[in-house]
């Protein structure tokens, strides 16, 4: 199955047969192929396709969920699926049972979570949500609980409203938030299960991968219970994207994950995703890939652009997937940790979204400064000997507040970007906080805090300035030292670096973020990080491959790096 190898998936463009799109396809190096389970393909492009379900939107008008003013969700246009709904998970079922009979490699489920985007009044007001939920307060509150017309109660907190309603209004309204993104969890773990159940009975491999239709707590939990996922990502909203990627691959771990540009990006902006996107282990996929066939067939003016594009994008895929199977992958290796960005899918629940935000700012700031953070979803993942990074956890759980505390105290660092506040489990605040930190770092037991305000929103799809730099790089020579650095960069080219460990041998992933190819750009490692070795291999997506020398200088090795476009690969020992 091509999921295994490669993953930045096409749909067929309207009017253009299954041939020429393949072969539009195999040009800019994207598959598998996602279809709708009854549009005609030959045989052989079946056995390598994924047949797309719409697992998320109602198959009858009469079956979609309800908002709380009793209209169709997502009425007039898209009907949302109830998440809850027996008789759609069995509508969904009977989908995959025919996609697995028809020869089909597995099943695209389209955006399960579209009941999510409606917002916490927009679905879960039909009458198996309400029911399912009542249950769900029962259990939580005991059998005395009596059971409460929710619609009634949510319509006049609505009717009473000044502005926006968000949990905090409603009526036992945040136990209703969770059960809303508890639902979506379940629907996708019941609709995977179904799937690899009748795989198992069938007697052959069968993927379960979903295109989502947002990044949110809800659905980076959800994809757990998948084979591959693809997320969107907005090309005119990015800096590097180094945080967003980061994020999806600490979800998704060594699975397939690919992420969908929306709306329109300029070339250059496209193929910079792309290269951080792949020196993160995902793929990106661009709208320029699903419209290359007609624009190929009609003729269309303009259309060596795209040309030009797809074909900068094929090489980069493909010399990602080749750095892949030589083991180099950052996602099938152990990433280099200087801090640990942790992302906490209850903080993000209660804030609406702000923790994510601030972590994805966080994490293109650090890369921004060459500072190896991965991103971690718990705790227990983050290295002994990385510094904490919290950014807006304005309702970080009370138990994960005590376990940073706990560390701090050990001897251990932290940056805090914001505020920090504990919660219960149902986001009230609650419980003991950490002692107020300092710009210059305060100490905590043996350890060192360090607060800065909330990073601001950058402007959109420009890097990062070092003004706007200065005092997170004051802030991290407090925690990491200023001596010992896992990587640094002299030059005029931007360039964002990725570190990761296979086996006995240092990989540098490198991707030139400047418009011009890269060229005298010093790389600098440090020896406690690179090791003894001083021959190094570089390899680029424009097909350079060459061994270099690697010179002492310092506490650090460094070289200066052949010129390049895009991303690039320097591999020491092994």
């Amino acid at each position: 199955m091509a999921v295994q190898t490669a993953f930045a998936p096409y749909r067929l463009p309207a009017g253009v047969l299954p041939q020429e799109a393949a072969r539009t396809a195999l040009a800019a190096a994207a598959e598998p192929l996602v279809v709708r389970l009854d549009e005609p393909l030959p045989g052989g492009m079946v056995a390598q396709a994924l047949a797309d379900v719409a697992a998320g939107h109602a198959f009858a008008p009469d079956e979609a969920c309800r908002a709380a003013d009793g209209s169709p969700s997502g009425a007039p246009g898209h009907p949302r699926a109830c998440l809850v709904s027996p008789r759609h998970r069995a509508r969904v079922e009977q989908a995959v049972t025919a996609a697995l009979a028809a020869g089909f490699a597995g099943v695209c489920l389209d955006r399960p979570d579209a009941p999510m985007a409606q917002g916490i009044l927009g679905s879960g007001f039909c009458p198996d949500c309400q029911r399912a939920f009542s249950k769900d307060l029962a259990r939580e509150y005991g059998d005395h609980f009596m059971p409460l017309d929710y619609l009634a109660m949510a319509r006049e907190a609505l009717a009473n409203a000044s502005g926006a309603v968000g949990h905090a209004a409603l009526p036992f309204g945040r136990e209703f938030w969770r059960f809303r993104s508890a639902a979506l969890d379940r629907a996708v773990q019941a609709y995977a299960r179904a799937a690899r159940d009748a795989a198992r009975a069938a007697g052959r491999p069968f993927q379960v991968v979903a295109q989502l239709a947002a990044v949110g707590p809800a659905q980076l939990l959800a994809a757990r219970h998948l084979d591959a996922a693809i997320f969107p990502v907005k090309g005119d909203t990015q800096t590097t994207g180094a945080g967003l990627f980061r994020l999806l691959q600490a979800a998704m771990g060594r699975r397939p994950c690919a992420a969908a540009v929306q709306g329109e990006a300029p070339a250059a902006l496209v193929l910079r995703l792309a290269g951080v996107a792949a020196a993160c282990g995902v793929e990106l996929v661009t709208p320029a890939a699903a419209g290359a066939a007609s624009h190929a067939r009609d003729g269309a003016a303009g259309a060596a652009t795209p040309a030009r594009e797809l074909e900068a994008l094929a090489a980069l895929r493909r010399f990602a997937r080749q750095v892949g199977a030589e083991r180099h992958a950052p996602g099938a290796v152990e990433p280099v940790a200087e801090c640990a960005l942790l992302y906490s899918p209850e903080a993000d629940l209660w804030t609406g979204g702000d923790h994510r935000a601030q972590v994805e700012r966080a994490g293109d700031a650090l890369a921004a400064l060459h500072v190896q953070a991965p991103v971690v979803m718990r705790l227990a993942d983050a290295p002994p000997g990385a510094a904490l990074v919290l950014a807006g956890a304005g309702a970080l759980p009370a138990a994960d507040v005590q376990e940073v505390k706990r560390r701090l105290e050990a001897g251990g660092s932290a940056l805090l970007l914001g505020e920090l506040a504990p919660v219960d489990g149902d986001g009230r605040p609650g419980g003991p906080s950490l002692p107020p930190g300092k710009a210059a770092g305060a100490k905590v037991g043996k350890g060192t805090l360090v607060a800065l305000p909330a990073l601001p929103a950058p402007r959109a799809g420009a890097l990062l300035e070092p003004a706007q730099l200065e005092p997170l790089a004051r802030a991290l020579s407090v925690l990491l030292g200023k001596g010992r650095r896992a990587a640094s960069v002299a030059g005029r080219t931007p360039l964002f670096v990725a570190l990761a460990r296979n086996a006995e041998r240092l990989d540098a992933h490198l991707v030139s973020l400047g418009p011009a190819p890269a060229q005298g750009v010093t790389l600098f490692l440090g020896a406690h990080v690179a090791g003894p070795a001083r021959r190094a291999r570089f390899q680029a997506a424009d097909g350079r491959d060459e061994r270099i020398t690697m010179n002492p200088s310092g506490y650090s090795i460094s070289t200066v790096l052949p010129a390049f476009q895009g991303y690039a690969t320097l591999s020491i020992g092994g």
